[in-house]
């Protein structure tokens, strides 16, 4: 049995449309997130991928539908790297401390002043590899490894679900590919639930169990089992132009055909 569909969803998408000022992008888009997935999110650049993981983190309604979440879920998420600011002054433990803040108890009005103790941010640094970083201004650490901070921010709290919004981008290969094994890693040996949005396909092959398919300009979203979506036929359709799977050393390669 898929255990990716036989249990209880921790996010539930029903007939949704989303988009902005009441326009929609999609709609009709029913989508369920349970224990045990690895969901990618697949698609060209504006393709509305972005969108579409606001609603499930709850920050952007839908325009239609119903968005259900399990109550007192832990979201844990990383942002692209793109929106930091390059002046912000904390450090990477103060970063990654900032990531355990969460909800007052009940009739509290704002959010919890406490942030993660030192231990805790350490031990998340330590899982991303990069503990001894810990003091050093975040704005003065190469990509990757501001990245790497941003993930161990979101695990502080130790999340049910890790959110991740093209998290390898601006990495050279090598380093996106480690990356993204770890992510794996702790779908495969720590039971956390990961949403990752990626435009490239081949980042998602053989690590995410599903993927869906998104691209608002041809009304396009599809979703399910990896090998069944990884078609060039369905990738033709995806990008609007030829796509073709090439195996490689164990993985497959993605690439644009010719006409």
């Amino acid at each position: 049995m898929d255990r990716t569909r036989s249990a209880q969803p921790l996010v539930k998408l029903s007939d949704v449309a989303i988009g902005y000022g009441g326009r929609p992008l999609f709609e009709g888009i029913d989508l369920e997130i349970v224990r045990g997935d690895f969901l990618a999110l697949v698609g060209p650049n504006g393709a509305g991928k972005t969108t579409l993981l606001r609603v499930i983190l709850g920050v952007l309604p839908p325009i239609r539908g119903k968005l259900w979440r399990r109550p007192g879920l832990r979201v844990g998420y990383v942002p692209q790297r793109a929106a930091l600011d390059p002046i912000f002054p904390l450090s990477a433990m103060e970063v990654v401390r900032l990531g355990g803040m969460g909800p007052k108890p009940a009739g509290q009005r704002g959010h919890a002043l406490a942030s993660a103790g030192r231990e805790q941010a350490l031990v998340a640094l330590g899982r991303l590899g990069v503990a001894d970083l810990a003091y050093r201004p975040l704005r003065d650490l190469s990509g990757g490894q501001q990245q790497r901070v941003l993930i161990a921010r979101a695990l502080v709290r130790e999340p049910d679900l890790l959110v991740l919004d093209e998290p390898a981008a601006g990495m050279d290969l090598p380093s996106e590919r480690e990356l993204l094994d770890f992510v794996a890693g702790l779908n495969r040996d720590h039971g956390t639930d990961i949403v990752l949005v990626v435009h490239q396909i081949s980042l998602a092959a053989g690590r995410a169990s599903r993927i869906a398919l998104v691209n608002k300009d041809n009304g396009l979203f599809a979703v399910g089992a990896a090998q069944e979506l990884l078609s060039e036929e369905r990738l033709t359709e995806l990008y609007g132009h030829p796509m073709e799977i090439v195996p490689a050393r164990g993985a497959i390669v993605v690439r644009a055909g010719t006409r």
